[in-house]
């Protein structure tokens, strides 16, 4: 399974990587507020959906682009794509995306891989077995203090009725933080936070393929992934918020975004 993901990311990297710097305005269109999709997204997705077809007839597939086709996100066999994770970035010209698979049986994410085609980056996982970032080992910093933390974060650009509670949300831990970061890829915020380059992450109003793969990541390299109120459980029914840090920094990141905890009650976040 993990050579058949890997090849898999490989294959949608090539794809990305060659159309980058052609991307143009009239290639991108508008799926919602501030959330865009390149021809490019579509054009990876239906490579990674086919070779899956292909391979696993039999399983279920969630992508950003063509949604699951009514098969439950929680059925014993379902991928999870994001075709490009940062889209944003690679329409203007930024070379900050990445791929993100992910594998899950009936307990969650199983395998998990975040590629970056653009510094042939691949972040791999497999529940129980560890973190690979390519062929090394790795896992979460050393951490312990949110006043030595490097921390991502990002606005929920799609919900603007949410930005006032998140920009003072943003606003408490960097006065506490050693700083934060903002790349604007989910995916490789996630995979960072797994391998040590980033100490932490948290984000309100995203989506399981922008996450899947990113959670195992963080939690084979020795990590914690949540939403706000700290619970793991079912984490892909009900994705639009998500916290990973190291095990000690953890708790403390939750004490801080808990005034964000309230919106997975509220509308548009709440489950219908």
């Amino acid at each position: 399974m993990r050579s058949f993901v890997i090849e898999l990311v490989k294959t949608g990297g090539r794809i990305a990587r060659e159309h980058f710097s052609t991307v143009a305005q009239h290639d991108v269109r508008t799926k919602g507020n501030r959330d865009y999709v390149s021809h490019v997204d579509g054009l990876v997705e239906d490579a990674l959906i086919r070779r899956i077809k292909a391979h696993y007839p039999d399983h279920g597939i969630l992508g950003e682009e063509s949604g699951s086709g009514g098969h439950p996100i929680n059925a014993s066999a379902c991928w999870i794509i994001d075709p490009i994770d940062g889209t944003t970035n690679f329409i203007h010209g930024i070379p900050t995306f990445a791929l993100s698979i992910a594998f899950c049986d009936d307990q969650g994410p199983h395998t998990g891989v975040v590629f970056d085609p653009m510094l042939n980056e691949m972040f791999i996982a497999e529940r129980g077995l560890g973190v690979w970032l390519n062929n090394e080992r790795a896992q979460t910093s050393r951490c312990s203090g949110i006043g030595s933390a490097l921390i991502a974060s990002a606005m929920p650009f799609r919900f603007p009725m949410a930005l006032d509670d998140s920009m003072a949300v943003f606003a408490t831990v960097q006065k506490q933080c050693d700083d934060h970061r903002r790349s604007g890829s989910a995916a490789l915020d996630l995979a960072y936070t797994a391998v040590g380059r980033l100490d932490a992450y948290y984000e309100l109003g995203i989506y399981p393929w922008d996450t899947a793969a990113g959670e195992l990541l963080v939690r084979c390299g020795g990590g914690v992934a949540s939403d706000f109120n700290g619970r793991t459980e079912g984490l892909l029914a009900r994705r639009s918020m998500v916290a990973a840090a190291t095990p000690e920094l953890h708790a403390q990141l939750l004490a801080e975004v808990a005034p964000l905890a309230a919106w997975l009650e509220r509308p548009p976040f709440r489950p219908a």
